[in-house]
């Protein structure tokens, strides 16, 4: 069997005719520019949009004009495409593909844009599942000629500091089933997803990734390269020593390879293109992921963390808390009121003026004496929750409370859910 291939072109900006050029290369590289599929599925990267406080969070709308493009081009009749999203927990799709520039995508290409919480769904039974027996996702996922895949390059402290392809499957799932377990069995449920978001082509926005803080709101960094193939644990692992992050120490990745889906190791990898990984390593060799334990962050707020540590769970969560403010609010970063802030159970005596309790299963073990004790709960509470909770329990203002974010959160999310009640697709 030959090694798996990963195809790595420099691209300066986000030219659309430079993409689609280079993506219609990369098709024929893998030997995919003849297969000529009728009903194409793509699933981006768009769990957050937002022009001043998530600029750099999701993959661009001139990246997939370009992508588009190359699979429309010279055909007649014209492939079906189909760009299908669930974006972060609680806030409606349709909100962040408009602000994604997506609408303006589907008027000028004639695609379908669908989000996931309002498609025809379809009930996947799971043969490898560790966490998930089974998954309700889009049937466009499931039922397609060709399914490509469009991360957005970025890290993620949620995932051991990777965000790339098989993360991405996070975004095939609704809601409720986003939610459960998405804690220290995080990366279990990740790979579960694969057996069915298993991409037929990937090609990565790197042209701009995000990096060094919530994987919301952290800033962008000018990489220039677009990244294929056709393997997302290969995909990953070289993405992962981009970042000069070690793949078998990124669990969803060693145990996607422990489960057969495909190469971590280099030497078992052929990367191809015209520019190197070592040349791609210089450029990002200053540059950090941001993935660090909540109890390490220097700031005024004080964590103390009991087991089990969940890095996808209410610690993760927190700490992605945290970094939106880094990221957004600077000065308010270096003025944090002096909370103390419990997440798991924490095995010991806490006593301080103001006590900060997250998540549902945390506790202080031994004696709490505090002026003031707070609880938010949620197995994890989600970033909207979080950001709303921490603002009425504790009266910090987080960069995401926005009016409208906020209108985007409740009062659109209620119309969408009205939505999929009359289509019958409240699932």
């Amino acid at each position: 069997m030959g090694r798996e291939k990963v195809y790595i072109r420099a691209v300066p900006d986000y030219d659309p005719s430079r993409i689609k050029q280079v993506i219609q290369d990369g098709l024929a590289e893998f030997g995919l520019s003849g297969a000529h599929p009728s009903d194409i599925t793509i699933k981006p990267n768009v769990v957050m949009a937002h022009n001043k406080i998530a600029p750099s969070a999701f993959t661009r709308s001139e990246f997939m004009g370009g992508l588009i493009q190359a699979l429309q081009d010279g055909r007649n009749p014209a492939p079906k495409i189909t760009v299908t999203e669930k974006c972060g927990a609680g806030i409606p799709t349709s909100r962040m593909f408009r602000r994604a520039g997506y609408f303006s995508l589907k008027k000028r290409h004639k695609i379908k844009l669908q989000t996931i919480e309002e498609s025809r769904k379809k009930t996947v039974s799971l043969k490898k599942g560790e966490i998930h027996n089974r998954i309700t996702t889009d049937r466009k996922i499931v039922d397609n000629d060709f399914l490509i895949y469009t991360p957005k390059l970025k890290s993620n402290s949620l995932t051991h500091g990777l965000t790339a392809a098989i993360k991405l499957n996070v975004g095939i799932l609704c809601d409720r089933e986003r939610m459960w377990n998405h804690n220290c069995h995080l990366d279990e449920k990740i790979v579960d997803l694969l057996e069915v978001g298993y991409p037929d082509f990937i090609v990565t926005d790197a042209v701009e990734i995000s990096m060094g803080g919530n994987h919301l709101t952290q800033q962008g960094y000018p990489l220039g390269i677009i990244i294929m193939a056709t393997n997302p644990v290969a995909h990953d692992s070289v993405c992962a020593r981009m970042f000069h992050l070690d793949p078998h120490k990124i669990p969803h990745l060693r145990l996607a390879h422990e489960r057969g889906y495909g190469p971590i190791d280099p030497s078992t990898i052929d990367i191809q293109g015209d520019i190197s990984l070592s040349a791609i390593q210089e450029k990002t060799k200053e540059w950090k992921t941001g993935f660090i334990r909540v109890d390490a962050v220097d700031c005024n707020i004080q964590v103390l963390t009991g087991e089990p540590y969940c890095t996808g769970g209410c610690h993760g969560v927190f700490l992605d808390w945290l970094y939106m403010i880094k990221d957004r609010k600077p000065k308010l970063w270096k003025k944090l009121p002096p909370w103390t802030v419990v997440i798991g159970k924490y095995p010991g005596d806490v006593k301080a003026d103001r006590v900060l309790i997250i998540g549902t299963c945390s506790s202080v073990q031994d004696r709490l004496e505090a002026k003031k004790i707070r609880r938010i709960k949620g197995c994890p509470p989600r970033h909207k929750d979080l950001v709303l909770w921490m603002f009425f329990k504790t009266g910090i203002l987080n960069p995401m409370f926005r009016l409208d974010l906020i209108i985007d959160a409740y009062p659109c999310l209620f119309f969408c859910w009205m939505r999929r009640v009359f289509k019958g697709r409240f699932k």
